[in-house]
C-alpha cells in the first residue's frame, strides 16, 4: 500500500519539485537579469573612484567586501554607485541596496552547495520575512509579487520601499553569512532522489489542501499577476512548511536543492 501511494504521488511530486525549482531559479536569476538593465537614478561612472566613499559603503555593507573577494567582476558592477555614495542621498542608497541584493543572488545560487546548514536556513528565513513584510505593507500583493518575480516588474519599481529596508538589510546580512560560510569549500551531500520526492510530496499535499488549484498560479504567470496576494501567500506557506522541518540537516539539504541549478 505504501509503495502504491508513493507511485501515485510521483508525478505530482515531480510537478511540485518543478514549481519550486522554477520559483527559486526565477527569483535568483530574475534579480540578476534585472540588475543588468538597472539605470534608475544612476549616473555615468567617474574615471576616478573615490576611495573614501567606497570605504564608507563597505563599512555599512560588509557583504561588498565578501563579494569583492569571491567575484571581483560582480563587485565592479557596484563601483559607479559606491563612488558617488552619500549617506544623505536616500534614493542612491536604496538603489545600491537593490543592486547588492540583485547581484548577490546569482552568487547565492553558485555557492549554495558549499554553504553551512545554519546559514542556508537563516537565509531562507530572512527571504521569507522580507516577503511577509512586503505583503503586510501592500496587501494587494504587488510589492511582494514583484520581489518574487522581479523580471516581470516595471523598472520604475525596482527600488525597495523605504519601510522594507530594515528587513532587506537583514536578508543582505544573511546572504553575507552564507557566502562567507561557503568559503570553507566543503560541498554538502544532496538529498537522495527518493527522499527529495518524499519531502516534496508532503509539501505538495499541504499546499493543495490549503489552496487547492490556486497552487498552479506559481507557474501560471497570467493567472498569478491577477492574484498576486494569493501567489505571495502560497509562497510564504511553502517557506513556512519547509522551515518547520525539525531535522536541521535534512531541512538545509532540501532548501539547498531548491536553489541548485541542477535539474531534479
Amino acid at each position: 500500500m505504501l509503495k502504491g501511494r508513493v507511485t501515485l504521488n510521483t508525478n505530482s511530486s515531480r510537478k511540485t519539485a518543478l514549481v519550486v525549482s522554477i520559483i527559486f531559479i526565477i527569483f535568483a536569476l530574475g534579480f540578476y537579469w534585472l540588475s543588468k538593465d538597472n539605470n534608475v537614478l544612476s549616473t555615468e561612472s567617474n574615471s576616478e573612484i573615490h576611495s573614501e566613499a567606497i570605504a564608507q559603503v563597505e563599512k555599512e555593507l560588509p557583504i561588498l567586501v565578501t563579494i569583492k573577494k569571491l567575484s571581483p567582476m560582480t563587485y565592479q558592477n557596484f563601483e559607479h554607485l559606491m563612488s558617488q555614495y552619500d549617506p544623505a542621498n536616500e534614493d542612491l542608497r536604496r538603489q545600491l541596496l537593490d543592486q547588492v541584493v540583485s547581484q548577490s543572488m546569482k552568487l547565492v545560487v553558485e555557492r549554495m552547495p558549499y554553504a553551512s546548514d545554519e546559514t542556508v536556513i537563516n537565509f531562507t528565513a530572512k527571504v521569507n520575512d522580507n516577503i511577509k513584510s512586503l505583503l503586510e505593507q501592500d496587501p494587494s500583493g504587488k510589492m511582494c509579487y514583484d520581489a518574487l518575480f522581479p523580471q516581470l516588474r516595471d523598472s520604475a519599481d525596482i527600488i525597495p520601499p523605504q519601510k522594507s529596508q530594515d528587513v532587506l538589510l537583514k536578508q543582505v546580512s544573511a546572504i553575507n553569512a552564507l557566502l562567507i560560510s561557503s568559503e570553507a569549500g566543503k560541498e554538502h551531500a544532496p538529498l537522495s532522489p527518493e527522499k527529495y520526492q518524499q519531502m516534496m510530496g508532503a509539501l505538495r499535499a499541504e499546499l493543495t489542501a490549503k489552496y487547492g488549484n490556486d497552487v498552479s498560479m506559481l507557474v501560471d504567470v497570467n493567472a498569478g499577476k491577477k492574484s498576486p496576494a494569493t501567489v505571495c501567500q502560497i509562497s510564504i506557506s511553502l517557506y513556512d512548511s519547509a522551515l518547520s522541518i525539525p531535522d536541521t540537516q535534512t531541512k538545509a539539504a532540501l532548501l539547498r536543492s531548491w536553489f541548485s541549478p541542477a535539474k531534479k
